[in-house]
């Protein structure tokens, strides 16, 4: 019997997050236009499996779901030892602003849960035009 793959691969890159080099990894599906998934917090980007699995999603869309650093496949950076972890709203922001510059997302859609799905409303990431418009307002 053929073993039959899933479409996603992963792949680690090294992104410098405010001085600090961390190892980020991320999975991929698809073409078309980019959809950044972004998981819970404690979580990883296993939460998306099924949509970066899922043939009528990766047809129209690039699926990217990434582990954000100290979650998941992601490594914490270098000297974490020394300093405590904390994930503030303004972090997040950069963190999501870094992922999409780095990998050169041109107007990605962005799904999440949890903190995922709401880190637009606090951050104001919608009012940069990084983003495509919102599909509930129409809005950017």
């Amino acid at each position: 019997m053929a073993v039959e793959f899933e479409p996603m691969i992963g792949r680690y890159f090294t992104l410098n997050i405010a001085g600090d080099d961390c190892r980020i990894y991320m999975e991929e599906s698809g073409t078309g236009i980019p959809l950044l998934c972004l998981h819970t917090a404690g979580s990883d980007a296993r939460q998306f499996r099924h949509i970066l699995s899922d043939p009528d999603v990766t047809s129209r869309f690039r699926v990217i779901a990434f582990d954000l650093p100290w979650h998941g496949k992601s490594n914490p950076p270098k000297g974490f030892r020394d300093s405590d972890y904390k994930l503030t709203v303004d972090g997040y922001k950069r963190i999501i602003s870094d992922v999409c510059f780095a990998l050169d997302l041109q107007s990605p859609v962005v799904m999440g849960c949890s903190m995922g799905g709401t880190y637009r409303l606090p951050s104001g990431l919608g009012k940069s035009g990084l983003f495509s418009r919102d599909d509930r307002t129409g809005r950017r």
